[in-house]
């Protein structure tokens, strides 16, 4: 039976009565349903391994409380905590064999030999690997992905309550990953176990998981499906690690009940931001510093004038297959760097160097407060 997985308010400080105690995770309260595959989800240092490493008892919290299902594991070790946990090096004995390697966690629980072969057998199958169990080799002997998928079997072989893996795929090339990612989710949802993958990969995390939970110093940003994220960031923060985002600057000119007009630093262009991802109303509104935000196909380019468009020139044209992408660099100052533009076709007679204007379709433009939130 699968089991869910609460954090209420887990803070997590290292050397606390230092001169530099470093605050790894800040208030930290949420819920994984039984049988999610969640994903943790930030830059380096942003507290996703740590907050893992709490989740299995290898790192004590300095605040808050932890639960697998109804069961406070708050204070209770690591090796009673029925957890199977995956490490980015595999961490594989060299010196057992695979079979050896794989029925290590049974061995350790004293269950019967017959048990064993079974169990082992039965997981080897489940990660695809019933023939590198005839040959058995040492763990030495096998490709990454194949030594990838017996530390699956090795953490899934006793049945744990919850299943941990941090950042299992990083020592593998880009196809495999892609590979193994597909094989991960599969053998999850045959299991149904309460999964944890730590990753700094976004195209990896939304790919693999049920829910994302986006980190940043140690705190929440936002936690949701792929799409609630890509579509629907609640800060500049979450828009921009979930996926390309072209931000602008400008300030807000005129705001109604679903709306915010905000003049560009570009004179006599504005740009007006309707639906739900204008969260920014009111008289307060009025004269704030904003950041406008949009994906690379949200946006349109043409080298018609246009009164509602942002001047700019097309600095590179990059042919990727399914779309091509124009990099335009703004007048003025507007952007931090070049907008990127993505059609679904080569646009005719349009070259480096040549005049554009770049527009945002007002329900596609998030509208964020100078420091990024929205």
């Amino acid at each position: 039976m699968s089991l869910s997985l609460t954090y209420e308010g887990v803070g997590k400080t290292f050397d606390p009565s230092g001169k530099n105690p470093v605050r790894a995770l800040d208030n930290v309260s949420f819920r994984i349903e039984p049988g999610e595959l969640f994903c943790l989800l930030g830059p380096s240092g942003c507290g996703k391994t740590t907050l893992l490493r709490c989740t299995a008892g290898l790192e004590s919290i300095t605040g808050g409380k932890i639960f697998y299902g109804d069961r406070d594991v708050t204070s209770i070790p690591p090796f009673r905590r029925n957890i199977g946990m995956v490490f980015q090096s595999f961490a594989l004995y060299p010196h057992m064999s695979v079979y050896e390697n794989v029925a290590y966690g049974l061995r350790v629980r004293k269950v019967p030999e017959a048990q064993v072969r079974v169990k082992v057998t039965e997981m080897m199958e489940l990660v695809g690997l019933p023939d590198v169990l005839k040959r058995n080799p040492s763990p030495t002997a096998l490709s990454g992905g194949q030594q990838q998928r017996v530390a699956v079997a090795r953490a899934l072989v006793y049945d744990p309550e919850i299943l941990l893996l941090d950042e299992p795929l990083a020592n593998l090339d880009a196809k495999l990953r892609r590979h193994m990612r597909a094989e991960i989710r599969r053998i999850q949802k045959i299991t149904n176990i309460t999964t944890i993958f730590v990753t700094h990969d976004q195209e990896e995390a939304m790919a693999i998981g049920d829910r994302l939970a986006v980190l940043r110093h140690g705190v929440v940003e936002q936690i949701g499906t792929s799409d609630q994220l890509y579509h629907n960031p609640e800060s500049a923060f979450v828009a921009n690690f979930i996926g390309k985002m072209n931000f602008f600057h400008g300030r807000v000119s005129a705001t109604t009940n679903d709306s915010v007009t905000v003049e560009t630093a570009v004179k006599g262009v504005a740009v007006t931001a309707s639906g739900e991802k204008v969260r920014i109303h009111g008289d307060r509104a009025l004269g704030r510093e904003v950041l406008i935000g949009a994906r690379p196909e949200q946006l349109s380019i043409s080298r018609t004038k246009d009164p509602h468009g942002l001047p700019g020139t097309v600095s590179i044209i990059q042919h990727l297959g399914q779309f091509v992408r124009y990099e335009v660099q703004t007048e003025g100052g507007i952007a931090e760097r070049a907008l990127e533009v993505d059609v679904d076709h080569l646009i005719p007679d349009l070259n480096e160097g040549d005049p554009v204007f770049v527009r945002i379709d007002e329900k596609n433009a998030g509208v964020y407060d100078s420091e990024g939130e929205r």
